[in-house]
């Protein structure tokens, strides 16, 4: 039994350390002058892999550290998106060209700060939390978690019925994210809810869609672009779809803490990264 709690242990301590490796070689390489999309968002999803982690273990204050430390990156993914976007829709030169310079604006601010290397030092310091004695303990933590992570979506659920407005489907969007990133430590477990992660990433991508295409719209006006009538109409579709979603959620949020969900129908067509 010792030796088949202390497996579990290593198992988890492993890929932990595996994702922080991971996070510390995309640091070292947008340090070094790296400008790809795909390294800074490695980056920030293994960063929050390894928040969620440290959540589940309990460590909140080290988790916000974690957090804040995605968050130091957000302006930049934001662009990196949104210059994507405008790929895909074939916009004029200008448009690309102006979304290409303050990228680069950003990119050297944040070498300037030394931000990377600030992350750096929290990876090193803060990233692997010592794992729980109890070889079930992640078991207990997750079956826990779901009652209340059902509980906290009931009421982002009423309140975007009642007021869908940008921020609380903003909100949604965060929760929902952020149960995804949890349950995520649990696949390949007996208890594990595969069913529920693909539901919480399609959910995550409706709502990932309207966010994004509302920063796409803001920063749209603010640089002038001419491919601002475009990015309006998707917008409107984009708010529309997310604003329709709390309706089909009661049932599916009342299955999260017991049997098996039912999906989301599939949808290929949306191109928003859910990440």
């Amino acid at each position: 039994m010792v030796e088949k709690t202390q497996a579990r242990q290593q198992v988890e301590q492993d890929r932990a350390s595996r994702y922080r490796t991971v996070a510390l070689h995309a640091l070292a390489s947008l340090s070094a002058g790296d400008r790809r999309a795909k390294t800074l968002h490695r980056l920030r999803t293994h960063l929050r892999r390894l928040q969620a982690y440290l959540e589940l273990v309990g460590e909140e204050e080290n988790a916000s550290i974690m957090a804040h430390c995605v968050a130091r990156f957000s302006r930049l993914r934001t662009l990196h998106v949104f210059g994507q976007y405008l790929d895909r829709l074939d916009a004029p030169g200008r448009d690309r060209r102006l979304v290409t310079q303050r990228i680069r604006v950003l990119e050297s601010k944040l070498k300037k700060r030394q931000t990377y290397k600030k992350v750096e030092r929290v990876l090193e310091h803060y990233a692997l939390p010592p794992t729980p004695a109890s070889s079930d303990w992640m078991h207990r933590r997750i079956i826990a978690l779901r009652r209340i992570h059902a509980a906290r979506l009931r009421e982002l659920v009423a309140q975007s019925e009642a007021r869908p407005r940008r921020k609380t489907l903003h909100t949604l969007r965060l929760m929902i994210k952020s149960v995804r990133y949890r349950e995520e430590w649990a696949l390949g477990a007996p208890y594990a809810r595969p069913e529920l992660v693909v539901w919480l990433k399609q959910t995550q991508t409706v709502l990932g869609e309207y966010e994004e295409r509302a920063q796409f719209r803001k920063l749209a006006t603010k640089l002038g672009l001419q491919s601002s009538r475009v990015i309006e109409q998707d917008w409107r579709l984009a708010r529309q779809r997310a604003r329709a979603l709390p309706l089909n959620l009661h049932e599916r949020i009342g299955a999260l803490a017991r049997g098996h969900l039912r999906l989301l129908p599939s949808r290929q067509s949306l191109s928003v990264n859910a990440g």
